[in-house]
């Protein structure tokens, strides 16, 4: 099990090519992180965070948190320009689509081009348009991928359950969640599986009508879906129990690529990226520009070398599936 000590060690030695005395030299000032937040502060930031303390970095942080209103960002750009920081961190996919603009067309007036940028917690940043590629970013920005690429989590659901059909219950509104049904069309005809697509019926802000969510399960479950497939998604976040609640309700599995639809909520299972260590790893490329080991350009986006395969043992006992020997040999239970 990789732990947070293991994490920021292995972490550090890797940031071992600048010399102590220009470490020493560069620790004499503070430098000013801007963070940009979508829905406040959550683990992915305590990592980032710890990881600058754990390597005694003196930093100034300003926060600016969007609130889940997408329609605050030219408000962020603003205060970013104001501020002048050393260095941006970005939170979320829709954060970064709005925020940074696309990489080869950003608009100098409402996007930031004139900082450098680390970003987390974004889907698909290539197909997004956020980056040119994940090994040459094309903009001065660079960032952690945190969700496991989708033929992979394909493979992990079919290790717990094979299927036919696959239903996604998803915000039209949150293009992360879109991108991820892209994908997922994409590769049906590979994996030769139905996708089932129930877009969620709600206006902006995280409140939903209480049989929203209920309701779009039962869609799923009506038409057939072997496994309902949960996106990361800020909106399915907040009403997480009454997504996951709903599926056992229906004895309807769920696999998510987000830990706290598992861990905090009743999923079945799914493959996901601590999010505490993927702000790290921000807190890792972080360093490497504030040191001017290299600029935000020359780092590619990168995502953890290994996903941990969560499964919640109390709504495998309650839909009445069990792991499988193959997912025993590879889980971790909670």
């Amino acid at each position: 099990m990789i732990t947070r000590r293991s994490i920021l060690s292995g972490l550090a030695a890797g940031a071992s090519t600048m010399s102590a005395f220009e470490a020493a030299a560069q620790q004499d000032r503070e430098f000013h992180v801007f963070m940009i937040l979508f829905r406040g502060w959550e683990s992915a930031c305590d990592g980032f965070r710890d990881y600058l303390q754990s390597r005694n970095i003196r930093v100034k942080i300003t926060i600016y948190d969007l609130d889940q209103d997408i329609k605050k960002a030219p408000i962020a750009v603003d205060l970013v320009r104001q501020a002048k920081p050393d260095l941006v961190f970005v939170w979320g996919t829709s954060t970064a689509i709005a925020v940074l603009g696309p990489w080869d067309r950003p608009d100098p007036k409402r996007h930031l081009v004139e900082f450098p940028a680390v970003f987390c917690i974004v889907t698909d940043p290539v197909a997004n348009g956020v980056v040119k590629s994940l090994q040459d970013t094309g903009r001065n920005a660079t960032g952690v991928e945190y969700v496991a690429p989708l033929d992979v989590q394909l493979r992990a659901m079919a290790l717990y359950r094979p299927f036919r059909k696959v239903g996604i219950v998803f915000n039209p509104r949150e293009q992360n969640s879109v991108s991820v049904v892209r994908g997922l069309e994409a590769l049906s005809p590979e994996f030769g599986f139905e996708l089932g697509t129930f877009p969620v019926r709600a206006g902006a802000g995280s409140h939903l009508p209480a049989n929203e969510l209920p309701d779009r399960v039962h869609e799923a479950k009506s038409a057939g879906a072997d496994w309902l497939y949960i996106p990361p998604d800020t909106l399915l976040n907040v009403n997480r129990d009454a997504l996951t609640n709903a599926a056992l309700d229906l004895k309807l599995p769920s696999f998510s690529s987000a830990e706290r639809f598992i861990r905090e909520s009743h999923a079945l299972c799914g493959l996901v990226s601590r999010y505490w260590s993927v702000g790290a790893f921000a807190g890792f490329k972080a360093e490497q520009i504030l040191f001017g080991m290299k600029s935000a350009r020359q780092l590619p986006v990168e995502m953890l070398a290994r996903f941990s395969y969560l499964v919640r043992l109390d709504s495998a006992k309650l839909l009445g599936l069990p792991p499988p020997l193959k997912v025993m040999k590879v889980g971790e239970f909670v």
